[in-house]
């Protein structure tokens, strides 16, 4: 597996997104990295990851169609008590202030 770290490899591999999700990746980017300074942010897998102490706690998936975000299935904030399902990813068509919020308080709760 070739791992690649750091904010610039994540940022190279976004930068390879369609136009249409690059700014939605470098803005995702932006709302991790602002949530939680302290994840580690590598690509992996051909994917942008971001880590705490070795587990995934969110990714950004990019590809010719859509981008999505989500979180690994162990440190899954969006996870609710009494449910039957549980969302682990979300395909983002576009970021407002409410779904940026919104995002930033899911990686903080991950973090937590």
């Amino acid at each position: 597996m070739f791992t690649k770290k750091g904010d610039a490899a994540v940022l190279a591999k976004l930068g390879q997104a369609p136009a249409r999700y690059r700014e939605i990746g470098e803005r995702l980017h932006r709302i991790i990295r602002e949530s939680a300074p302290s994840l580690e942010a590598i690509v992996r897998w051909g994917l942008p990851f971001y880590v705490k102490n070795g587990k995934d706690i969110c990714y950004i998936k990019t590809d010719k169609e859509f981008i999505a975000f989500g979180f690994g299935e162990v440190v899954n904030p969006a996870r609710e008590e009494g449910a039957h399902m549980h969302p682990v990813a979300w395909t983002i068509t576009s970021l407002d202030a409410a779904t940026e919020a919104r995002i930033g308080a899911l990686v903080k709760k991950a973090v937590a």
